[in-house]
């Protein structure tokens, strides 16, 4: 009988893919390979974007805006102002990513005229954060002023997820103080016609939700963006344009707005793999790739063992099998096979399987065996 079909090869193979099953583990486990992942992740979404619909549209606070209405924050009464505008335009929904947890004591009649004009518009959403009130202090949720906050229609969360490398490449649907309840801005904009979103929601769970502390910060829901491109993608009106009437009517009138700022200095600019772009233009992304279809969820981690399990049983039980060989191009069709599955899984069905962990261990692998035949080799 042929070495290579030999009982002993067979167990020999097995043994080396139950090594690479444990090597794995590690790599899973200690995000060594985290980076590589993310990298390959950046760089096939600088080749997937696409191009987001006109009816979404940015009111940005931009340099225009501060020459024109001075210092930020502006009087709660001009934004009263924009929203009547809005609403006279006939938007679709309005969301605001500027927080206003503190009522305006200097003329607290403005939180009334602001409250007032958004219960007219009727679809205005309004951000949530959660902050300590001193260090070591629980969390506690930042809400708008009680006026504003009973004439919203909705709340959204307006957390940035953050990657360790402090890039932006996803976002958590949910999230909220011992329970995840508050969904993300985007999310509650699109809510405001829940026609235009899908039944479930994607995204990562969180098997920790339950039984969470009521002061602990949770999140659930964790998806990854798809870009439609650098900052400026999406169309933007300046807010002093809107709300002195110079933007024509007709560039609002069923659109969904959001309302933002976009002037350095002013706000986070986020760095994303798109670019580096302000946190109103984050969440149009969002939105728009929610109500599309188009986020991604990551593949959790039993996910991950054993898709990667059973991509690495073929490359290592197969490795020298009769008409295969051990040569490179074998260890080629190896890897990419891998990519070629994350691809399918990615583009296809709108997940994210990171392979290098795969491509790791197989190539070591193949180095290893390679240097072990010469000197065995050598020895004989």
């Amino acid at each position: 009988m042929p070495a290579s079909f030999s009982g002993f090869a067979w167990l020999a193979r097995a043994m080396l893919w139950l090594a690479g099953l444990g090597v794995l583990v590690l790599l899973l486990a200690s995000g060594r390979t985290t980076p590589l992942d993310e990298a390959l992740y950046d760089l096939h979404g600088h080749y997937w974007r696409y191009t987001p619909r006109n009816d979404v549209v940015i009111v940005a606070i931009d340099a225009k805006s501060l020459d024109a209405l001075g210092q930020f924050p502006w009087p709660r009464s001009i934004h009263a102002r924009l929203i009547d505008r809005l609403t006279a335009a006939g938007v679709r929904g309005i969301a605001m990513d500027i927080t206003m947890p503190s009522p305006d004591t200097a003329h607290p009649q403005n939180d009334q005229l602001l409250a007032e004009a958004m219960h007219r518009n009727g679809k205005v959403v309004m951000p949530v954060f959660a902050e300590s009130a001193a260090l070591g202090d629980p969390l506690q949720e930042a809400l708008p002023v009680a006026p504003i906050a009973q004439n919203v229609a909705a709340i959204g969360h307006v957390e940035v997820a953050k990657d360790t490398d402090e890039w932006v490449r996803g976002a958590y649907l949910k999230a909220g103080l011992g329970s995840p309840y508050w969904p993300s801005l985007a999310l509650a904009l699109a809510q405001l016609d829940p026609g235009i979103l899908a039944t479930t929601l994607p995204g990562m769970r969180n098997p920790l939700n339950d039984g969470a502390s009521p002061y602990q910060w949770m999140r659930d829901d964790f998806v990854l963006l798809r870009y439609a491109g650098p900052a400026g993608t999406f169309g933007r009106l300046s807010y002093a344009d809107v709300l002195d009437g110079s933007a024509p009517p007709s560039l609002l009138k069923d659109r969904w707005v959001l309302i933002g700022a976009t002037a350095a200095g002013l706000g986070d600019i986020l760095q994303t793999p798109a670019s580096p772009m302000p946190g109103v233009e984050y969440q149009a992304n969002l939105f728009e790739s929610l109500r599309r279809g188009l986020l991604v969820t990551p593949v959790n981690f039993l996910g991950q063992f054993v898709i990667s399990g059973a991509a690495l049983a073929l490359p290592l039980l197969l490795y020298g099998a009769p008409g295969l060989g051990r040569g490179w191009r074998f260890l080629l069709a190896a890897l990419g096979s891998m990519l070629l599955l994350c691809l399918v899984l990615l583009r296809l069905y709108h997940l994210w399987w990171p392979p290098t962990s795969c491509l790791a261990i197989v190539s070591a692998a193949f180095v290893t065996h390679g240097v072990w035949m010469r000197r065995r080799s050598r020895v004989r």
